[in-house]
């Protein structure tokens, strides 16, 4: 999709095959309302005083050829009463035109969108290509009869304050850049697990690598996760035929090379059958999305690095497989952490917390200034915080309060939850340091209080993204998020 941002008064002048305007509830009407309603000779004003023309939120009415129109048609768009025009409203109204668009085929529009509140220009515009780039995402790869591509090809926004555009245009380029992050997480996410195990997940990691030069892609296979004693880490794809490889994606942006990094952790259980412990049949076919963290990670990377952030980060995707095998862990096994903890398995299905746990341990070596670990950790999240809220939880309470704005601003929504020593009894062992799962109550928190214990060194947060990274039923596909929340962070520290 091509966005561009003309500067321009009138909306009559332009020449794309379709031009968008809004109405509102009301009398008063925007100035490019009042332009078409003159050059259309009264109609679209009869229209709207005879109610087939509604200001009504997200209401469309499509009108082909018009008097005087040069045969362009107009779609018209209610956004209720201007007064009440915030974010919320914008990205309703966005979703209302793409999908008329869609379904009447139009290949490029002009549109009035920004002009309808200048505080909120730069926002819609950022928002804009996101909200485009969900509503016509499909994955057809393994499709017979591929899906049609969208006729909507071009898209170019009105916008007349010559002080903010260059601040406009800078966010409609980010908004492009993270939809075209998330568009990259959807794809690997979605991937079914015979074809993305951690091989490619390593071999999507050199390939964006090469595509970005200021990406630098290693990737550690079994010998030298073995040579780490990241234990854990192995124990967890004993069972699988494919190899444990962790894939870490670094970036130097800032000015001093060596300045600490902001580090992120993706969990890449590219299946997970819950080992000897084995999940029940029912839904097992969505454990592919376990690597939806790895996904995003990825996604974020190829974000960083289209963005050129004035910061350093590394980007870490654990890929593994859980599979249930006569090699397999098995509860009751004693596991020795690469940082020396011992943990015995109570549960062979709580093996996200256990790569996790050599992972973050290992990330020391880069002296972060944050870590960040993103996870499909734990169904008991949905329970919580349903499909809508991220779970975020960590050890330092600044850059919890800062994931949760990112996520505010994002509009990819997150919440916080407490961590404290009530919940750590709860993954206390007889027999070792801990164990590595704490019961059904607080089960999201217990996961967290376990990965604590291997993050006293840096400041850290844990990013539950269980409910929020697919959805299930017919609608059955990965998110993207929280890629943009993530992104958004980032774009907050240069």
């Amino acid at each position: 999709m091509q966005y561009t941002i003309k500067n321009s008064t009138s909306i009559i002048k332009q020449k794309e095959e379709c031009l968008v305007v809004t109405v509102q509830t009301g009398k008063t009407q925007s100035n490019l309302i009042k332009e078409i309603d003159q050059s259309t000779n009264g109609m679209i004003s009869q229209l709207i005083n005879s109610g087939d023309i509604s200001g009504e939120l997200g209401k469309t009415t499509f009108l082909y050829v018009t008097p005087n129109s040069n045969k362009q048609k107009i779609l018209v768009v209610g956004c209720g009463q201007g007064k009440n025009f915030d974010i919320n409203a914008a990205k309703k109204v966005i979703q209302a035109a793409i999908k008329e668009l869609t379904t009447k085929k139009v290949k490029n529009i002009c549109w009035d969108i920004l002009t309808l509140n200048s505080a909120l220009s730069g926002e819609i515009a950022k928002q804009l290509p996101q909200i485009t780039s969900e509503l016509t995402y499909s994955f057809d790869q393994f499709k017979s009869t591929k899906s049609k591509q969208p006729n909507l090809q071009k898209i170019t926004l009105l916008y007349s304050d010559k002080q903010t555009i260059n601040h406009v245009e800078s966010q409609l380029s980010q908004g492009q850049i993270i939809a075209d992050a998330i568009t990259s997480t959807k794809n690997i996410a979605n991937m079914p697990s015979n074809v993305c195990n951690a091989k490619y997940l390593a071999e999507e990691g050199e390939s964006l690598g090469k595509q970005y030069t200021n990406l630098k892609v290693t990737c550690l296979g079994e010998k030298e996760l073995a040579e780490l004693n990241m234990n854990a880490y192995l124990a967890v794809g004993r069972g699988s035929a494919n190899e444990s490889i962790m894939t870490v994606i670094e970036y130097h942006g800032a000015k001093d090379k060596k300045a600490k990094p902001y580090v992120l952790v993706g969990k890449g259980l590219t299946f997970d059958s819950g080992g000897i412990s084995i999940k029940p049949s029912a839904g097992m076919d969505e454990m592919k999305y376990d690597m939806c963290g790895a996904a995003t990670v990825f996604g974020v990377m190829q974000a960083v690095a289209e963005l050129k952030l004035s910061i350093n980060v590394v980007g870490v995707m654990a890929g593994c497989e859980n599979m249930p095998d006569g090699n397999s862990y098995r509860p009751g096994d004693i596991l020795t952490t690469m940082s020396g903890t011992t943990v015995e398995i109570i549960n062979t299905d709580a093996e996200g917390r256990l790569v996790l746990c050599d992972v973050l341990t290992y990330v020391e070596r880069f002296q972060p200034k944050t870590v960040i670990d993103i996870a499909t950790l734990t169904g008991a999240c949905i329970i919580a915080l349903g499909h809508h809220y991220t779970g975020v939880m960590g050890n330092n309470l600044q850059l919890i309060e800062q994931l949760v704005n990112s996520s505010n601003k994002a509009g990819d929504k997150a919440w916080s939850l407490p961590i404290d020593s009530d919940f750590q009894e709860q993954i206390k062992s007889t027999c070792a340091d801990i164990v590595n799962a704490g019961g059904r109550d607080g089960g999201t928190i217990t996961a967290a209080c376990f990965l604590s214990r291997f993050t006293e060194k840096y400041q850290w947060a844990h990013l539950d993204i269980a409910g929020t990274a697919w959805k299930s039923g017919a609608n059955k596909g990965a998110t993207g998020r929280p890629v943009a929340m993530l992104i958004q962070y980032l774009l907050d520290q240069k």
